[in-house]
């Protein structure tokens, strides 16, 4: 009778093993897949932020610039 439950609880231990293997893998693979599109989101931000990045380099230019022209404007050579 001993080894009856005991191969009992080797199967129901198995199954166990299994669900639970089963459930991890299922939550690791969506932590993974949220990741991603939040990396995905990530780069885009990235992107936005070089954008910014250029234009204020553009501003900078542009004031420089429009100081040079006021410059010229009053006679004072550049």
């Amino acid at each position: 009778m001993g080894e009856v439950v005991l191969i009992i609880m080797i199967i129901f231990g198995s199954i166990a093993i299994t669900t639970l293997g089963c459930v991890w893998m299922g939550t690791s693979y969506a932590a993974k897949k949220k990741g991603l599109k939040k990396g995905a989101s990530q780069r885009e931000v990235e992107a936005l932020h070089q954008k910014v990045d250029d234009v204020q380099q553009e501003i900078d230019v542009l004031k420089n610039e429009v100081k040079r022209l006021i410059k010229i404007a009053k006679g004072v050579d550049a």
